[in-house]
């Protein structure tokens, strides 16, 4: 058995979900849940009167069983294909059919609202839970098949809980999620891509259960509908209030969003016009405030390979110090061409960095830099330097010796090759 469960954005601490105003959602939906428990019991015995006439022959018409269900107590605060409207597509959110709906569901909203509180204020969290999930019934609602269930109520918080997934895959999708996964032998944090997880559970299986539902064989009890349609609601309201914010694409956590809209500004009126040196000020200092945020160093990474003779070498050792290993192995084709502009324009790899980097990172960027047919300068330039900045090194100092005497007659007789 694999568990996988999202737990926080990739961020510094300070950034990380806080569980300051979690509890509200939550709250409510308990509340709800005993307010409407009289309803809920109402409506349960009025479906078992239901099965006593039915199984009596007093029902076997289909439009006197139409209308004997269309008079379900619960249809008065929930909607159903054939009855609903806007007001119970708003309250339907907030209704639960017994004690295990409601506790899975305030699990995943605990979650959810914690996990959005990185990029969004509560009261837009709140909205896009009410929103989406409304829309997200609706949807379920009007698109539901089966002839049996014209008068079957939608209702939980499940559509809502996966507004709020549409939503964090909105604001993180670029970037990485820390998981708590559990396997027999092993236990842990693991950071990986979100959008491995969202093509894994929103694609691959959200989507297969939701489209078994338009058969009419098929009926698990779950209403996979609503939960694809809260998700695409949540998405679409995100997407606009990103825009309405004028949120940019490479911004992960709102930290860095107010910091951005409301101060840099006057920081980068400290470098002048040079438009050079302001776009190096704007990353690196948006990078302070989140050193994980890997859009914002594949910038940083594309502004030195265009401009590489701009900046100095107390500039480079500053942009460096975010180009950790795991950055490096998964943008390997920028840091090389960053490398490659490097030594083009004379300037050094930073001591720090290299002393910094694993060996491996070297080995790979090595064979990145290597253009068959070509003079090999730009892999003795890497080389070279990483063995100067662990010269005192000796075991590493030996590897490095060996493969040097590799690149070297190979990059001698390529430039007497070509008459140099």
């Amino acid at each position: 058995m694999i568990l996988l469960v999202p737990v926080s954005p990739e961020v510094p601490r300070y950034h990380r979900p806080t569980w300051g105003v979690t509890w509200i959602i939550p709250l409510l939906l308990i509340f709800s849940f005993f307010h409407t428990h009289p309803i809920i019991e109402a409506d349960q015995e009025y479906i078992d009167q239901y099965q006593i006439l039915r199984a009596e022959g007093l029902l076997d018409d289909w439009e006197l069983e139409a209308a004997y269900l269309s008079e379900r107590p619960l249809l008065k605060v929930a909607i159903a294909p054939k009855s609903w409207s806007i007001e119970r597509a708003l309250f339907s959110n907030f209704l639960h059919g017994g004690v295990l709906h409601l506790a899975l569901n305030v699990i995943g909203v605990i979650a959810g609202v914690r996990i959005c509180t990185t990029f969004i204020p509560f009261i837009c969290t709140l909205a896009i839970f009410i929103l989406g999930g409304s829309l997200g019934l609706l949807f379920s609602a009007l698109l539901y098949t089966h002839s049996s269930g014209d008068y079957v109520p939608h209702l939980g918080a499940s559509a809502g809980l996966f507004a709020l997934m549409g939503t964090y895959y909105v604001y993180n999708f670029r970037f990485r999620t820390t998981y708590f996964f559990w396997f027999p032998s092993k236990q842990g944090l693991i950071s990986l891509k979100t959008s491995w997880f969202f093509f894994l559970d929103v694609l691959l299986l959200e989507l297969l259960l939701s489209t078994s539902q338009f058969l009419p064989q098929s009926y698990d009890g779950v209403d996979h509908l609503a939960h694809v349609g809260g998700f695409l609601a949540g998405c679409i309201l995100a997407v606009g209030l990103r825009l309405v914010q004028s949120w940019p694409s490479v911004l992960q956590t709102r930290g860095e969003f107010l910091y951005w809209s409301r101060f840099l500004g006057t920081k980068l009126k400290s470098v002048g016009y040079n438009p050079i040196q302001a776009s190096f000020v704007g990353w690196t200092e948006l990078l302070k405030i989140n050193f994980f945020n890997d859009q914002l160093k594949k910038k940083l990474v594309l502004l030195i390979v265009r401009e590489a003779r701009a900046f100095s070498d107390q500039n480079l050792k500053e942009a460096f110090i975010y180009f950790g290993p795991t950055f490096v192995r998964l943008h390997l084709w920028e840091v090389t061409r960053m490398i490659r502009a490097l030594k083009n324009a004379g300037k050094a790899l930073p001591e720090d960095w290299l002393r910094k980097t694993p060996y491996d990172i070297i080995i790979r960027l090595a064979q990145n830099l290597v253009r068959p047919g070509e003079e090999q300068a730009d892999v003795l330039f890497l080389i070279t330097s990483y063995r100067i900045a662990h010269r005192s090194n000796k075991v590493l100092n030996q590897k490095l010796a060996a493969l040097l005497k590799k690149i070297e007659p190979a990059t001698k007789s390529r430039s007497l090759a070509s008459g140099e």
